[in-house]
């Protein structure tokens, strides 16, 4: 709570209002914790005594925040790695309580029901199913395997997402066959996770 304190004399509003423009909601009408939030987050990094800290695209404020406000209290800065913000599985920004995320922790069972509910429209943008191929499952897989009967052109084979991601543009791949193939994929990628925590 003291280092709370010590952060919050130093960090103008300003700078906190700025800090939280990605990631808060309301900003134009601001509630004190969210004012707060952003000094809470750098204790937490400095109380865990986090090296790296991880996040979307959407906290690189509040990190750069806590690279240049942390050493005033004679903590650490963190190294920090920021990844790309996708869609929640129906489409809509993802979210713990709308459930529409894939966690590390979902058996696979939990994983098939969630794809299979998943939103996948016709088009490339801002389509969650490619944003999760693209993201998660061809930087681990050397092959993407997408199944389908004969009749309707036979199994296709990915080494790039890039390949995956055109054909599926023109209209070549269906989107139930485009949702499977993703399950399979995310279902291998988190096989290990799933053994280590003995799912």
């Amino acid at each position: 709570q003291i280092n709370t304190l010590r952060l919050a004399q130093q960090i103008t509003l300003n700078r906190a209002t700025r800090s939280m423009d990605e990631v808060g909601r309301n900003m134009d009408a601001p509630h004190v914790s969210q004012m707060v939030y952003p000094i809470m987050q750098m204790v937490d990094i400095h109380t865990l005594g986090v090296d790296l800290a991880l996040g979307g695209i959407d906290q690189r404020k509040i990190h750069m925040l806590a690279r240049e406000y942390l050493p005033t209290i004679g903590a650490k800065a963190p190294l920090c790695m920021h990844t790309p913000i996708i869609n929640g599985l129906n489409g809509k920004k993802m979210s713990s309580s709308e459930g529409n995320y894939i966690s590390v922790a979902d058996t696979e069972d939990d994983i098939r029901k969630k794809m299979k509910k998943a939103f996948c429209p016709p088009e490339v943008e801002e389509n969650p199913i490619l944003q999760v191929l693209k993201y998660h499952v061809f930087p681990r897989l050397d092959t993407v395997t997408l199944k389908r009967p004969e009749k309707f052109g036979g199994d296709m084979e990915f080494t790039s997402y890039e390949e995956c991601e055109k054909l599926y543009g023109e209209g070549k791949i269906h989107p139930a066959d485009l949702k499977a193939a993703c399950t399979e994929g995310i279902v291998e990628v988190l096989a290990p996770a799933r053994d280590y925590l003995g799912l």
